[in-house]
């Protein structure tokens, strides 16, 4: 799914293989210059006195293996694996012995080209041995925690984009699969009673037909986006039950909606589960039965409202009823919605009453 961040050059440059190189380059050349500015302020009036490019290659090669052990070894095996502490710990060691290391490559650069300490060296006298000590840890910290920072960036950003698109799958095979539930039931079933219709009551089997052509339609071509109007919704409602009701003579149904309908969005088929619920505890009876849907709005909230006139029985409607709306609501990560349900015994209704954030 879009979002800002694809369209920020930033998060392309950090993440897409294209530029794997380039940010090597960067990483390589700003770690040149710091250590370049390093090692004249170390060494300053004094670097004609000594290999300048010599020391700064050594340097390099230590600086940038530190780095790439860190990269690919330290990173993948321990702070991506949840093992903080040994992470930690075996960071602040390779600080510490780094800080150590340049110390005394310091002293051996000092003593083998017999140049006097300047005022910058850590050997300088008076200068405090301690904050010395600690400025190259703290400095060698910043540089090794910038590269683990930018690398469990990117890791996060990986995991979260597949843990999305893996729910996007799901989402989309879950719908799929209501589709095909619709699909192969509902329409076997209609096809049948178009077909024993066909001699006895031809018009009546061609307007089962027609209205099967346009439910089937709505899902061929409108459930493959993500949202539809809650209009188109609604009219496939309708097209569903009075299809029922064709195939069904004791079947009666209301839809009622607010005057002016908003232009809001919903997910396809949404409402469908509700509504097919309360039609399998009505099937099989030879009495008079209905079904009513109403919406309405309360803010930004839609209330859904699916009353029949099923048996009331003892007995209350289990999670398990509505595990497919409470799935697809799960995977569309939306968590602004209700479910109620009320039985009525004295006027022998059964209500459920969905709300729904849009």
């Amino acid at each position: 799914m879009p979002n800002s961040k694809q369209h920020n050059p930033l998060y392309h440059f950090l993440m897409e293989s294209k530029f794997r190189w380039y940010r090597h380059l960067i990483l390589v050349f700003s770690i040149g210059v710091i250590l370049a500015n390093h090692i004249y302020i170390t060494y300053e009036g004094q670097t004609e006195y000594i290999n300048v490019y010599g020391i700064m290659a050594g340097y390099m090669l230590v600086y940038l293996s530190v780095l790439y052990l860190n990269l690919y070894m330290l990173i993948p095996r321990l702070l991506l694996k949840n093992k903080h502490i040994e992470y930690i710990l075996i960071l602040l060691g390779t600080m510490f012995l780094l800080s150590l290391g340049d110390i005394y490559a310091e002293y051996c650069i000092y003593k083998c080209y017999d140049i006097p300490f300047g005022q910058y060296s850590f050997f300088s006298p008076g200068r405090n041995w301690f904050i010395d000590l600690f400025s190259n840890f703290f400095i060698f910290t910043l540089y090794l925690t910038s590269i683990s920072v930018v690398a469990f960036y990117k890791n996060w950003i990986d995991n979260t984009e597949k843990v999305e698109r893996l729910k996007t799958e799901q989402l989309h095979s879950e719908l799929d699969n209501l589709k095909s539930r619709i699909s192969t039931e509902f329409l076997s079933n209609k096809l049948h009673q178009a077909a024993k219709l066909c001699r006895t009551h031809p018009s009546k089997s061609s307007q089962i037909l027609l209205q099967l052509s346009r439910v089937l339609r709505y899902q061929l071509y409108d459930c493959s986006r993500e949202n539809v109007l809650l209009s188109s919704e609604i009219k496939f409602l309708n097209d569903y039950l009075d299809l029922e009701k064709t195939c069904n003579n004791n079947l009666d149904f209301k839809i009622i909606t607010p005057e002016t309908l908003p232009n809001c969005l919903i997910p396809p088929l949404l409402l469908l589960s509700i509504v097919e619920k309360s039609l399998k505890h009505l099937s099989g009876r030879e009495d008079s039965i209905w079904i009513n849907l109403e919406f309405s709005f309360v803010g930004k909230r839609l209330i859904f409202t699916c009353k029949d006139n099923r048996e009331i029985i003892e007995m209350t409607e289990r999670v398990e009823d509505y595990l497919t709306l409470y799935k697809r609501l799960e995977l569309l990560q939306s968590y602004k919605y209700e479910l109620n349900t009320l039985s009525d015994k004295v006027q022998n209704q059964y209500k459920v009453i969905f709300q729904y954030e849009i």
